[in-house]
């Protein structure tokens, strides 16, 4: 399975270039023969559409149709990721620097705030104080960050290394 979801992105890298689009994720169930690959764009561009899911459906499936070890009878499924899917790759994390997130840590707590910037390493969060269920973790100094009319909530700046986030996800505020 790994070898087939690394031939998939090696297939597509020159597509998706092509298209201003990166991998997301490649995600392979053998007992229903269904292969799920999920696409993204970074910032400032238009959203994944069904276009763009269309030319990659036909470019995969020719690829995969005539690639030697790959599987004869499948269903492939190309979309964006969507809203309430954790991230998976670092153009993820890019793409929602300033927004507000939701972090899940390995330990259990829960962490909400805006995510500030994103590196090989790990993030920095804006966390809203307040917000963590479980111990607090030692913080950096408060700052005001909007969340209601009228009133700016205490933050807290925190370093995170990936080794402590078990997922993180962008938060939606109706």
């Amino acid at each position: 399975m790994e070898r087939l979801a690394d031939q998939i992105a090696e297939w597509l890298e020159p597509k998706l270039e092509e298209l201003g689009a990166f991998l997301v994720d490649v995600k392979q169930n053998p007992a229903q023969h269904r292969i799920e690959v999920y696409l993204d764009r970074d910032a400032g561009l238009p959203g994944i559409d069904i276009d763009t899911c269309a030319v990659v459906s036909r470019y995969l499936q020719f690829q995969l149709d005539h690639g030697e070890g790959t599987p004869k009878n499948y269903i492939l499924e190309v979309s964006s990721p969507g809203m309430d899917n954790p991230f998976k790759v670092l153009r993820q994390y890019k793409k929602y620097q300033g927004a507000r997130v939701e972090v899940l840590l390995l330990d259990g707590r829960k962490l909400e705030g805006i995510l500030v910037e994103s590196s090989e390493e790990g993030i920095v969060l804006d966390r809203f104080v307040g917000s963590t269920q479980g111990p607090s973790p030692a913080h950096a100094p408060a700052r005001k960050d909007p969340k209601k009319k009228g009133e700016a909530p205490q933050t807290e700046r925190m370093t995170l290394v990936f080794a402590q986030i078990k997922s993180t996800k962008r938060k939606f505020e109706f």
